[in-house]
């Protein structure tokens, strides 16, 4: 089995800032706080979503682009609230309820990557985001 390089960088667009690392869940379609994620559990509630009842707290988000819902960021303010955000959140492109979001539940996000996430990040690898500086590292658990 061929084994990916351990050590990867990316740059991106800070939409929100801070810091921080956790495992990948990746995913390549929009997300909206609002009607895909519960608040209450961090997990997504969306029924026959690709993701319906995985538990995206505490991990680094990836997915394309945000889905506007006007409540989106009351319900990411909510799940922030209760303790249920993403570490992270890293897309292709953020769109301004995403952004709006973000930055009122304080979550680490960048977008714009450099480089396709979707062929260099997998579900599982670890996954390190400074919005900051714009910079996403990612070692690969394969």
């Amino acid at each position: 089995m061929e084994r990916r390089s351990a050590n990867v960088e990316i740059r991106a667009h800070k939409v929100a800032a801070g810091k921080a690392e956790g495992e990948a869940i990746v995913y390549s379609g929009p997300f909206s706080f609002m009607g895909d994620m519960d608040p209450l559990t961090g997990k997504i509630c969306a029924p026959r979503h690709p993701l319906e009842d995985v538990d995206i707290t505490g991990k680094v988000f990836v997915f394309t682009t945000g889905k506007g819902s006007s409540a989106g960021d009351c319900a990411a303010w909510n799940a922030r609230e209760n303790g249920n955000v993403p570490a992270a959140i890293i897309c292709r492109e953020s769109e301004p309820v995403l952004s709006g979001a973000v930055i009122i539940a304080e979550i680490p996000t960048v977008d714009s990557p450099e480089k396709d996430v979707f062929d260099i990040i997998k579900t599982g690898d670890k996954v390190k985001v400074d919005a900051d500086r714009g910079i996403v590292g990612i070692t690969h658990s394969r």
